[in-house]
């Protein structure tokens, strides 16, 4: 063969390799759930079970599944042990919520993990809780009811807060708490590690992660259809946000490189919103920070929350993350990272 039938031969073995890769690209299976539009372009949804009208699930990993529209993400985790879910969703669609999980698996509920003291987040608590079985069951106790993991001041927000009558009833409160820096248990065949992340969005924040699964739950210190909600109130604060945030990209979320055409990477899902990955969490990393270093420098020329209000600090981002109606508007956003930097 003649070196321009050889340079021909591997032309033409160079583009089908790219043909192929771009195939794979396009047709490999993930099951991502929601997705956002890093994912949606170069990921295909592999499953949606069914549910209960007003709620839609989707497997995410073979044994993940999120379940969407409960008010906050429920997640469901499935093996030999039984069933572990982060978050419970509220009240009024607990019965629905029970409903979806038990279409994914007969198996008993055994842990919930409560990401914050929210009632979207632990207002299902009680049924879900009432369907299942404690993970270490006592065999002298009478009571039947799932294990309920959530960091300290859940239950204290939960119980009594202001001293009067509770807003939740008793079966929706943890029966189990903890203050460290990580809670770490080895269930269903996987470690999960409940990472403790308080000042983020509260002081009552932790996180999910299920190892061997390569899935994270943030609760709300991710809310990918706005501007992370920061309550000062009841312990948040812009700084805790951030850590949180780069804590996640530096050690808990893994992109899928070097080897960026095959899929992979750490599935991340968020309190709200739909189901991400490591490119999607810098984007709101950097899009926070970006905002909060332009308000910081109109705190340090001495602007008023007025003057902050009116430069419009969030130009740029506002049409994606910004909302002017609603529980969470663009002005709260910026009068809570305002007067977390003024406090600074």
């Amino acid at each position: 063969m003649t070196a321009l039938g050889r340079r021909g031969a591997t032309a033409r073995l160079a583009l089908v390799v790219i043909l192929l890769a771009s195939a794979t690209l396009r047709g490999a299976p993930f099951t991502s759930g929601q997705e956002g539009p890093a994912l949606a372009q170069s990921r295909q949804p592999a499953g949606v079970t069914s549910s209960p009208q007003g709620l839609e699930t989707i497997q995410v990993r073979p044994n993940v599944y999120a379940i969407f529209g409960a008010g906050g993400n429920v997640v469901v985790h499935v093996g030999a042990d039984g069933l572990v879910l982060v978050d419970g969703g509220s009240a009024d669609m607990a019965d629905k919520v029970l409903q979806a999980v038990k279409a994914i698996s007969p198996r008993p509920i055994r842990l919930i993990v409560n990401t914050s003291a929210d009632a979207d987040h632990v207002g299902g608590n009680g049924v879900l809780g009432d369907a299942g079985v404690s993970l270490s069951t006592d065999p002298f106790s009478q009571e039947s009811h799932a294990t309920v993991l959530a960091h300290e001041n859940v239950l204290l927000k939960m119980s009594a807060p202001t001293g009067s009558a509770s807003p939740f009833p008793t079966n929706a409160w943890p029966n189990d708490t903890f203050t460290s820096r990580f809670r770490s248990l080895y269930v269903n065949d996987d470690a999960l590690q409940v990472i403790r992340q308080t000042g983020a969005h509260s002081d009552a924040d932790a996180m999910a992660l299920f190892r061997n699964a390569d899935v994270i739950v943030t609760g709300d210190v991710i809310d990918l259809r706005q501007f992370p909600v920061i309550d000062p109130a009841r312990g948040g604060s812009i700084q805790g946000e951030l850590e949180a945030l780069n804590r996640l990209l530096t050690e808990f979320v893994v992109p899928n490189i070097p080897q960026v055409l095959k899929h992979g990477g750490t599935v991340v899902i968020p309190g709200h919103g739909y189901v991400s990955d490591y490119a999607e969490v810098v984007d709101y990393r950097d899009t926070v920070t970006v905002v909060t270093d332009i308000i910081q420098d109109m705190v340090t020329k001495g602007m008023t929350l007025q003057q902050v209000k009116t430069a419009n600090p969030t130009k740029g981002y506002r049409a994606r993350f910004g909302s002017d109606t609603g529980p969470w508007t663009t002005d709260k956003f910026v009068e809570a990272v305002y007067n977390g930097l003024k406090k600074k």
